[in-house]
């Protein structure tokens, strides 16, 4: 009978599964980190509004009636303000994808015994956690600028709402970076969406204030829910966000649905 070889090194598995989703992050990490240019477009617009637009706006309408309640109006503009940030940073992480195909880094990954759920596990952390870094760096700049009214539990429920948004916008560019394969039209669309975005929904208005036919394409803009659901949760508590919240997750399920399956189709053909 013949011996059976065996490796005095070779870790456990649990280790191993570890290291494996340790070495997808570090990477993902590294490559969001030292591309400063993409670092850059996703700053750049959220840092321009908050310092120009919250300033001279807020000097020339002092309050806003939102939902029976008078706020400055600087107030009014944060949700705004940070969800352009996450816009912007989402479609940031997103590009990470075809720079991956473009330097053949995609094609080495996928030559190891690399699992792909934790490939893509590793790549929707690495994605929200950048979101939300940068989303948060928005929100220090504002607080150290402009007071605002919330209280204890409005930053708690605000910054849930935040998170929420975070991973229903992260997961629909990588949808959106997965269905697209060329690079030039994700980068067109990744930044004509942001204007798009951001003026097509209740963002430095109120929804009854909007033409009708803005209001019909309010409704179905997902940014929409992301700036209603903040608001709502600094100015009135997380519970009167739920049905923002509760569709920004559906979002957020059905694009990670889309995106880890084009992911892993992509990865089978390489």
């Amino acid at each position: 009978m013949a011996a059976r070889l065996t490796f005095q090194n070779t870790p456990p598995a649990r280790t191993a599964k570890a290291a494996d989703l340790t070495a997808v992050l570090y990477r993902e990490y590294s490559l969001l980190a030292r591309n400063r240019v993409y670092l850059v477009l996703g700053l750049a617009p959220m840092l321009i509004y908050l310092l120009l637009v919250n300033t001279s706006l807020s000097n020339l309408v002092q309050e806003v009636t939102y939902k029976g309640v008078e706020l400055r109006f600087a107030a009014f503009l944060l949700p705004m303000t940070l969800a352009m940030s996450v816009v912007s940073a989402a479609g940031t992480s997103s590009m990470a994808l075809f720079q991956e195909e473009m330097s053949g880094v995609a094609t080495q990954l996928w030559s190891y015994p690399l699992r792909r759920s934790r490939f893509l596990l590793g790549k929707v952390i690495a994605g929200v956690s950048l979101v939300l870094a940068q989303t948060l760096l928005a929100l220090g700049v504002a607080v150290a600028l402009f007071s605002f009214p919330f209280t204890t539990e409005g930053w708690l429920g605000m910054l849930a709402a935040l998170v929420v948004s975070a991973l229903a916008f992260n997961g629909l560019y990588l949808a959106v970076a997965i269905v697209i394969t060329d690079y030039q039209a994700f980068m067109v669309l990744s930044n004509l969406s942001i204007p798009v975005l951001v003026f097509s929904a209740p963002s430095l208005y109120t929804m009854e204030s909007m033409p009708t036919v803005i209001q019909w394409v309010a409704t179905i803009n997902p940014l929409t829910y992301a700036i209603n659901g903040m608001r709502d949760a600094a100015l009135f508590g997380l519970g009167a966000a739920w049905r923002d919240l509760a569709v920004l997750a559906a979002i957020a399920a059905v694009a990670y649905t889309i995106g880890g399956r084009g992911l892993l189709n992509r990865a089978r053909n390489i």
